[in-house]
């Protein structure tokens, strides 16, 4: 039966395709489960559809910063609504970033049996990656090539009080009526603190959060994927 487990998240709501590895398994959760209540009760389907629902949060955030981009053009205060609802937008895009990644920990800490703690099991974690390499180095090897677009993500999590600059800000660099593209950009640097931000030079590295997702998408999807695997291996375990 088809569980059909992405329909419950926000890929439901866009016309954002559902990745074919979610489609993939949910083809394989036909062949395994015949009632609801099988299926429902198995955790590889609630690992599938909390990772499938983190990585639509994601999708869902990034089309929000680019729909309000497009929205907001011939009105008066157009530039200063775009601004302001990127700032707000980005923060949920690395929320829902950072909450896809500890769902990914998660996933193989529950599928492998790691003895950890809920606040050590995350990427970010040392203890994480330690558990992995030692009871499971050939999954280990499969994951480790992630771990530096992890650690520049959970960066921008922890430094975005330094990376995000208030619109005065750059409104004091660039002048009242700042250019678009300067209104939308923010630091791409965490040298900044907020009670220095105001004396920043005009030197400093910007860039466009939308720059950023165009690189880590690719990146939490493949994260995704390779999870895949690991939940349809664990499913066909369950067969034996």
């Amino acid at each position: 039966m088809r569980i059909r487990f992405y329909e419950r998240t926000a890929y439901h709501l866009s016309d954002q395709p559902v990745p074919s590895c979610f489609v993939r398994l949910d083809e394989l959760f036909d062949q395994h489960f015949t009632t609801f209540e099988d299926a429902y009760s198995h955790p590889c389907v609630v690992m599938a559809e909390s990772l499938c629902g983190r990585m639509a949060d994601v999708e869902m955030y990034a089309f929000l910063i680019q729909d309000a981009r497009k929205r907001h053009t011939v009105d008066p205060k157009a530039e200063e609504k775009a601004a302001i609802l990127t700032r707000s937008f980005w923060v949920g895009y690395l929320g829902a970033g950072r909450a896809l990644l500890d769902v990914g920990a998660a996933v193989l800490a529950g599928l492998y049996g790691l003895s950890l703690s809920t606040a050590t099991t995350t990427f970010a974690s040392g203890d994480f990656w330690h558990q992995l390499v030692s009871s499971q180095p050939n999954v280990h090897r499969r994951y480790h090539p992630l771990r530096l677009f992890v650690t520049e993500f959970m960066r921008w999590t922890s430094e975005s009080a330094h990376r995000i600059p208030p619109i005065l800000v750059v409104e004091a660099q660039f002048g009242k009526y700042a250019p678009r593209d300067n209104r939308l950009q923010f630091y791409d640097e965490p040298d900044f603190t907020l009670a220095e931000m105001s004396n920043v030079t005009m030197h400093a590295r910007w860039i466009d959060p939308l720059v950023l997702h165009d690189r880590w998408k690719p990146q939490f999807m493949l994260l995704c994927e390779k999870l895949a695997v690991d939940l349809e291996k664990a499913l066909d375990r369950t067969r034996r």
